[in-house]
């Protein structure tokens, strides 16, 4: 009887320590994001189009840090359109003005991917982000 006893002791706790090993593996958190995040800031390039169309026409953006957005010429390098940025979660938003004659004003509108740095969403004339066309850009 006794060594019955002392099986069934040893049973019972070689299972509360095997209990608490498990519940000790489960409560580690193991889902740690792994996935690269790249920062907004940097220069994009990729291509705008016209209206419904898919984009085809190389542009080049620079968006700094501090809210200052620039369209820089495809081949000369020059800022050829200045303005200010945001970025509310994913979604990024700017307006900026050409440099020159006639100062005409644009809008941007668009999905930020963190992970592949890609902005994809629209332009447009003056403060409607879309009545323009679509834009398709990468950061560099």
């Amino acid at each position: 009887m006794k060594l019955l006893r002392n099986n069934f002791q040893l049973l019972m706790k070689n299972l509360v320590v095997g209990v608490l090993i498990v519940f000790s593996f489960a409560s580690c958190k193991k889902d740690k994001d792994t996935s690269p995040s790249i920062p907004i800031e940097g220069v994009y390039t990729g291509k705008y189009g016209l209206d419904n169309d898919t984009p085809d026409t190389d542009q080049k953006y620079n968006i700094k840090a501090g809210g200052i957005f620039q369209e820089i010429g495809v081949n000369s390098g020059a800022v050829v359109g200045e303005g200010t940025w945001q970025l509310n979660g994913n979604n990024f938003t700017a307006t900026y003005t050409i440099v020159w004659a006639p100062f005409s004003k644009y809008s941007v509108s668009a999905t930020f991917d963190p992970a592949t740095g890609k902005l994809t969403g629209t332009w447009g004339y003056d403060n409607s982000p879309s009545d323009g066309g679509k834009i398709d850009m990468t950061r560099l």
